[in-house]
């Protein structure tokens, strides 16, 4: 099984805690901006990491699909529960996570443009706010608990996690911690376990 990505894509690290808390055997092959039209179109038509690539030879995208696959094809730990209204609020966190984490790639790629050829103000505002949004919903609905839903770790934890980590790492001038001490609590007991410490990307 081969994982095409690269360290700097969240999307991709969503994928890598799901295979590590899976314990799935997986060839971690990086991609670059200027090999991704080489390596990647031929698996994705839309030429965007993630992509799985199974035993089979079948092509998995995007992130949200792959996570699925993955779920299915290891049956311990289950991420995603089998119970109807249980799976959706599930997906509901990772919808939320990969949201925040949208807008936070938008910001941090214009931040990379000539100052003269960046998005306005307004538009800035108008991501911030979803991330601020993002993080006001995630904050009321994780409350006092340890887990994002239920009594066990979940898909749930891996798309706070994922997200929350790329903000440190993307915004690191957002200073979304004080404000959501919940979600910062979360965020630190999630830093140290085995899944996030090998995924961590490399500062810079």
């Amino acid at each position: 099984m081969k994982l095409f990505g690269a360290p700097t894509s969240p999307y991709v690290r969503k994928v890598r805690l799901v295979l590590e808390e899976k314990h799935i055997a997986y060839e971690y092959v990086l991609t670059t901006a200027a090999t991704r039209e080489a390596m990647v179109a031929p698996l994705n038509p839309l030429g965007k990491i993630p992509v799985l690539v199974g035993n089979d030879g079948r092509a998995v995208y995007d992130s949200p699909v792959i996570v699925e696959y993955l779920d299915g094809l290891v049956a311990e730990p289950r991420l995603i529960p089998q119970r109807f209204d249980d799976r959706i609020e599930v997906r509901r966190w990772e919808a939320l996570g990969d949201g925040i984490a949208d807008a936070t790639v938008l910001i941090s790629h214009d931040y990379r443009k000539p100052e003269a050829k960046r998005e306005s103000a307004e538009w800035y505002e108008k991501q911030r706010q979803k991330i601020e949004r993002g993080l006001a919903v995630m904050s009321k609905d994780l409350g006092g608990r340890e887990f994002c839903f239920g009594g066990s770790f979940t898909l749930a934890d891996i798309a706070a996690g994922y997200a929350l980590g790329y903000l440190d790492q993307a915004l690191p001038d957002l200073y979304w911690r004080k404000p959501y001490p919940a979600l910062s609590q979360l965020a630190t007991r999630l830093a140290v376990r085995d899944s996030f410490r090998k995924t961590l990307p490399a500062a810079g």
